[in-house]
C-alpha cells in the first residue's frame, strides 16, 4: 500500500513530454530575445540599409531597350571575307543603330568588305559586296578610277552605269585606239551596263574616285585603255535621258 502510494506520487510529479517540449520552445524564445537585445543597434542598421536598397531598386528606371548589331571583332582589311571569329554581336540603343545595319551572321556569308573596318564598327549593307568581288555572270571585275571623286561617291554597290571617256588629250590617241580623236569634246561610251561591286577607300594622295565594276568581258579592254589617257565619267542607267556625272571641266 505504501509502495503503491509512493509510485503514484512520483508519477504525478514527473513532467510529461508536452511540458518538456513547451519548455524547450520557451528557452529558444528567451535566447532570441536576448540576442536581439544585445545586438539591437547593428540589427537596426542592417534593416535600415536593406530598406534603402529596396527603395532604390524600386525607384530605378527600367533598362532602355536594345537591339543586336553585328560589329567587327577586330580591324578588317578591304576585300576580307569575314569569318566566324571576325564578327561579334553588340547591343545598341535603337536610336544609335546605323541605317541598314546587319544583325545576322548569315547576312555576311561569302561576302567581302568593300572598305576597311575598324574594331567595334557596325557592319552595314554598303560595307559588303558580292562573293570575293567576282564579276557578274558574263562579266569581269575591273578597278576603275573616275575623274571626279565626289561623283564616284554618289554610287553604291549594285548601281548600274554606262562608263564614258571624256575628251582625249593630244598625244594620247595612240593609246586609245583609232576611234579616239584628240581634241574632241564629245564623250564616248566605253562600257555599257557596268555594275558597281565596291567602292574601296582610295589613297589620299591619289586623285579621282576608285570603284570596282563588273563589266562585260568584251568591254574590259576598251575601258582599261580609255582609263590610261582620258578622264572617265558615267551615266546612271534607268534615269530619263541619263544623268551624267562630270569632273566640272
Amino acid at each position: 500500500m505504501v509502495r503503491s502510494l509512493a509510485r503514484a506520487t512520483r508519477t504525478a510529479h514527473a513532467p510529461s513530454r508536452s511540458e518538456g517540449s513547451a519548455g524547450s520552445v520557451a528557452a529558444r524564445l528567451r535566447g532570441v530575445r536576448l540576442f536581439v537585445a544585445r545586438y539591437r543597434r547593428p540589427l537596426a542598421a542592417a534593416a535600415a540599409a536593406l530598406a534603402v536598397g529596396a527603395g532604390l531598386l524600386a525607384a530605378r528606371p527600367p533598362s532602355p531597350p536594345t537591339v543586336p548589331v553585328l560589329v567587327a571583332a577586330h580591324d578588317l582589311d578591304t576585300g576580307a571575307v569575314p569569318g566566324p571569329g571576325d564578327l561579334r554581336t553588340a547591343r545598341f540603343a535603337p536610336a544609335d543603330v546605323p541605317a541598314r545595319a546587319l544583325r545576322h551572321r548569315s547576312d555576311t556569308q561569302g561576302r567581302a568588305l568593300a572598305a576597311a573596318v575598324r574594331r567595334g564598327e557596325p557592319i552595314t549593307d554598303v560595307r559588303l559586296v558580292g562573293p570575293q568581288l567576282r564579276g557578274l555572270p558574263g562579266g569581269v571585275a575591273l578597278p576603275v578610277r573616275f575623274a571626279d571623286a565626289d561623283a564616284a561617291r554618289l554610287l553604291r554597290p549594285g548601281d548600274r552605269v554606262d562608263v564614258l571617256a571624256g575628251p582625249v588629250p593630244d598625244g594620247a590617241s595612240s593609246l586609245l585606239g583609232p576611234t579616239a580623236r584628240p581634241g574632241t569634246a564629245v564623250a564616248r561610251v566605253v562600257a555599257r551596263d557596268a555594275v558597281v561591286l565596291a567602292r574601296p577607300e582610295g589613297s589620299p594622295d591619289r586623285g579621282g574616285g576608285l570603284l570596282i565594276l563588273s563589266v562585260p568581258a568584251e568591254s574590259a579592254t576598251a575601258l582599261a585603255g580609255a582609263a590610261v589617257g582620258a578622264p572617265l565619267t558615267y551615266t546612271i542607267r534607268g534615269t530619263p535621258g541619263g544623268v551624267v556625272a562630270t569632273d566640272g571641266n
